[in-house]
């Protein structure tokens, strides 16, 4: 038998990072962002004593994921697919790490509660992502008013309709790379908190772009072909960069977003806000 389980692609517009703590449940990010309708399908045959992953038809040795289903089996066959790129901002690791729980939880009569806490540790231990998994796995537009998983992180979701632009825009950029830079998380802690603060009295969508471009412009993220794609589209929508990765999202008039968009990059999706969440299929 072979279950099957998507996770939906997540954008963070702004964010501000945790204190370390032992108890991985408890790390994970306060900020804002919202899921989309394209992200990470995958399937999961168990059985055997090793885990054979392929991503996008490779091959792969993929520790976060073989992080999760080691908790749930010893062995058996990992098939993913994803349709954006890894390491843009868009929460990949996150959602292949999800999904694949959900999936080998669908195969072991696992819970969905248990497929999303291990996702949520491993990801923290690796260190690939705060606060994806939590977001993921409701979908919507959401607010992380307290770190970590629920109960002892808060989140609040809001269902909205929105059609979102996202533009890649240069080479990936290593999340862990930044979380494990002292300085860098410092000032992202710094200027993350004043951005929340900024925004829960008035915490609306619109409220949500202008804080996240803000964010992007303080915190010193905005370089070279962002800066450009920056030029390019602000005079048809709202949008900022996807923390954290050379790639940005827009807002507002869809057709010529996309159109002038595509005149300084190949990579140009337009995908709909996802509602649901991770689920099985």
């Amino acid at each position: 038998m072979t279950s099957k389980a998507f996770c939906p692609a997540h954008v963070t517009g702004f964010f501000t990072v945790s204190e370390h703590h032992f108890q991985l449940e408890k790390v994970g990010s306060r900020g804002a962002g919202f899921s989309l309708d394209m992200g990470a399908y995958t399937e999961v045959d168990v059985g055997g004593n090793d885990w054979e992953i392929t991503v996008n038809g490779e091959k792969s040795s993929f520790l976060l994921v073989e992080k999760v289903l080691g908790n749930f089996a010893p062995g058996g066959r990992v098939k993913i697919n994803t349709d954006v790129p890894f390491s843009q901002g868009l929460g990949m690791s996150g959602a292949c790490a999800l999904s694949a729980g959900l999936a080998v939880c669908a195969e072991t009569g696992g819970e969905k509660e248990e497929a999303i806490r291990q996702a949520h540790n491993a990801e923290v231990f690796c260190r690939t992502g705060l606060g994806d998994v939590i977001a993921q796995s409701i979908g919507g537009f959401e607010v992380r008013l307290k770190e970590g998983l629920p109960p002892y992180g808060k989140i609040q979701k809001t269902e909205i309709e929105k059609e979102i632009v996202i533009a890649i825009m240069g080479q990936p950029l290593i999340t862990t790379n930044v979380l494990t830079d002292a300085g860098l998380s410092e000032w992202i802690r710094m200027i993350g908190g004043e951005c929340m603060d900024k925004f829960l009295p008035e915490n609306g969508f619109d409220r949500f772009l202008d804080i996240s471009y803000h964010f992007a412009e303080e915190t010193k993220f905005v370089k070279g072909p962002v800066r450009k794609a920056f030029q390019v589209a602000d005079q048809y929508g709202k949008g900022s960069m996807c923390m954290i990765g050379n790639s940005v999202f827009f807002v507002g008039d869809t057709d010529k977003l996309y159109e002038v968009l595509s005149e300084v990059t190949d990579r140009v999706f337009v995908a709909n806000i996802d509602n649901q969440g991770a689920r099985l299929i």
